[in-house]
C-alpha cells in the first residue's frame, strides 16, 4: 500500500519531468529578461518581461506535461496534441490582448509573437524535444536583441521632411527629424 502511494507521488518519470519544467522556465526567464534589462526609463518598459515570458513558457510544458503524462495510466485513449492545439488557441488570445493601436501605430506586435514562440517552447520541452527547443529560444533570444546587436544595420541618416505649416509660406521651411521615429520603441 505504502509503495503505491509513494509511486504516485513519485513516479518513475519525475526527473524527467522536473528536467523539463525547469528548463522551460529558463528559457522563458532568458526571453524576458531580454525584454526587461537594457530600460531603465519605466514609461518605456515592455508590458511582458520576466515573469510574462517565464509563466508563458512554464505553463505551456505544464500543459503539455499533463497531456503527456497525465492521463497515461488512465487506461483512456488520448491524443496529448489536442492539449497542445489549446495552448496555441490561448496563446493566440493573449497575444491579440497585448497588441493595441493608437494614433496610427500598432503596438505590441513583438510581444505577442515573443510570447507565441515562448509557448511553443515550453511545449517543445514537456515534449522532450530538447536540443530543438533550446536551439529555438537561442533563435528567439538573438531576434528580440537583434537591434542591439547589430546597431549598424540600423544606423539612421538624418532623413527631413517638410511640415505642413512650411508649404506655401515664405519662411524658411520646418522640418522634423525622422531619426526621432526611429528611436522611438517600435515594438
Amino acid at each position: 500500500m505504502q509503495a503505491a502511494v509513494l509511486s504516485s507521488f513519485f513516479p518513475p518519470e519525475l526527473p524527467t519531468i522536473l528536467l523539463r519544467l525547469f528548463l522551460a522556465f529558463l528559457a522563458g526567464a532568458i526571453m524576458g529578461w531580454e525584454r526587461e534589462r537594457f530600460i531603465k526609463d519605466v514609461s518605456r518598459q515592455r508590458g511582458a518581461g520576466f515573469r510574462t515570458y517565464s509563466l508563458v513558457c512554464f505553463g505551456s510544458c505544464l500543459f503539455g506535461l499533463a497531456s503527456i503524462y497525465g492521463f497515461s495510466s488512465s487506461g483512456v485513449n488520448h491524443d496529448p496534441g489536442r492539449v497542445a492545439a489549446q495552448v496555441v488557441t490561448g496563446m493566440g488570445f493573449l497575444g491579440a490582448g497585448a497588441i493595441i493601436k493608437f494614433n496610427g501605430s500598432v503596438k505590441g506586435l513583438t510581444t505577442a509573437a515573443g510570447m507565441w514562440v515562448a509557448s511553443a517552447i515550453g511545449l517543445m520541452f514537456s515534449a522532450g524535444m530538447y536540443v530543438a527547443a533550446i536551439v529555438a529560444a537561442i533563435f528567439s533570444y538573438l531576434t528580440l536583441d537583434f537591434h542591439r546587436l547589430f546597431p549598424r544595420l540600423f544606423s539612421v541618416t538624418k532623413i527631413s521632411h517638410p511640415t505642413d505649416e512650411s508649404i506655401g509660406s515664405d519662411e524658411r521651411p520646418k522640418h522634423r527629424d525622422d531619426r526621432d521615429f526611429y528611436a522611438e520603441d517600435h515594438d
